[in-house]
Order: C-alpha cells, then sequence, then structure tokens
C-alpha cells in the first residue's frame, strides 16, 4: 500500500532528521561555547551560535512527534494500543526539551549580562543554578527522548510494520539508553558506550524506513477498542 511506504518513508525521514539536528545541535554548535573560557565567560561572543544550537536541538525534539502523527494511521489500523502513549510521550519530551533550551538561553543573557558588568563574579551564583537545574532538566529529557524510542520501537514489533529484528533491536538499544541516564541520575559518571547502540539503531531503523518504508500489505490485527 503506497500510504503505509509514504508513511513509514516521513518516519525515516524524522528519525535521520532528529538524529543529525541533535548531533549539529548539541555537539558541533553548543558543546564548543562551554569549552575554552567556559559558557560565562564566552557565550556572550558567540550569541548566534547558541542560538542556532537550540533551535537544531528543539528541531530535534519536534521531530519525533512529527514521526509519531505521520505513524498514527498505521498503527491504528492494527488496533495498536500504544499509539496514544507513542503520541504523549513525544510531547512531554518536546515539552521537556524546550524548557532545558529556555534556561540555555537564560544562561546566554547571563553570559551578556556578564560581558558588560563593573563586578562580573557577582553573576557567578546565579549562572550556577541556572547551568545546575539546566543539567538536570537535560537528563529528564534524555530519559523522556529514550522512553519514547522504546514505545516507537516496540509498536512497530508489535504491529509487524518491519523485519522485527529491526525493532527488537531498537528496544535493547533504547533500554540501554534510559539506563545510561538513570544510572546518571542516580550519581554514576554517563557512561557513552551505553548510548551508543540507540544511534545506532535509529541511523539503521531510518535509513531501511527511507528506503523501504513500512512493510506493506497483510492483515490488519484486531480494532482497537474504543
Amino acid at each position: 500500500m503506497n500510504q503505509e511506504r509514504t508513511a513509514g518513508q516521513w518516519l525515516g525521514m524524522t528519525m535521520l532528521g532528529a538524529m543529525a539536528s541533535a548531533i549539529c545541535g548539541y555537539f558541533v554548535l553548543l558543546a564548543p561555547v562551554f569549552e575554552g573560557a567556559g559558557f560565562l565567560a564566552g557565550a556572550a561572543a558567540q550569541a548566534g551560535r547558541v542560538r542556532a544550537g537550540v533551535l537544531l536541538v528543539l528541531l530535534s525534539a519536534l521531530l519525533p512527534l512529527v514521526g509519531g502523527l505521520g505513524l498514527w494511521p498505521a498503527l491504528r489500523r492494527r488496533g495498536n494500543r500504544l499509539a496514544l502513549a507513542l503520541l504523549a510521550l513525544a510531547v512531554a519530551c518536546l515539552a521537556v526539551t524546550a524548557v532545558e533550551q529556555g534556561l540555555l538561553l537564560a544562561m546566554l543573557s547571563l553570559s551578556q549580562a556578564h560581558a558588560m558588568a563593573a563586578d562580573p563574579a557577582m553573576l557567578q551564583p546565579v549562572y550556577v543554578l541556572a547551568g545546575n537545574a539546566r543539567h538536570a532538566v537535560h537528563y529528564l529529557a534524555l530519559l523522556l527522548s529514550g522512553a519514547t524510542s522504546l514505545t516507537l520501537y516496540t509498536s512497530l514489533f508489535h504491529a509487524r510494520l518491519l523485519p522485527r529484528a529491526l525493532p527488537a533491536c531498537g528496544m535493547a538499544a533504547a533500554a540501554l539508553h534510559m539506563g545510561a541516564v538513570l544510572l546518571h541520575l542516580a550519581g554514576q559518571p554517563f557512561y557513552f558506550p551505553l548510548v551508543a547502540p540507540a544511534a545506532l539503531c535509529q541511523l539503521g531503523t531510518g535509513a531501511w524506513l527511507l528506503a523501504r518504508g513500512l512493510r506493506q500489505g497483510a492483515s490488519l490485527t484486531r480494532a482497537h477498542a474504543a
């Protein structure tokens, strides 16, 4: 069915787009601003870079919601009860990411004030509070992002919309991603190798969907009870 092929390709584009925008936003644009003299001292001179990074990070959180909306008809036709949960988690992740990026923009304003202040040291305690708040919200956003991915892969697995090995690997990778975040929230160092499989699965699943779309044909399962 062309409709499901198109929906799958749309989902693949949003998965790859979200991954690309997150990498460019967090690592290419924003990460260098925290290096050198540090964000408080250096961000004011790189305000355009910070704002561009914020927009890309927001885009990376918006695209999973867009992909979930495109997938909704295919999941509902198969009576998949996780369709609504997928959208709810995507909305929650977008909202928390918006809060995180709002705090980052507040930190940018502090940096600009720091550059013009007669006594820059007075701004340090406020900056530390804003930075700690952003750090906490950032990891909550990562946890919600992992939960959204886990729900997406579980939906695709149960609806048989992909070869089952793809979403099965994605489910395991999303669980590792969430485990890394939970361990960090419990006070452990953030272990990046636990997050790498999630990135690889997103890349592989997104590329498959873009090339092949959702699995076509066959039968629908029981209609979802109203």
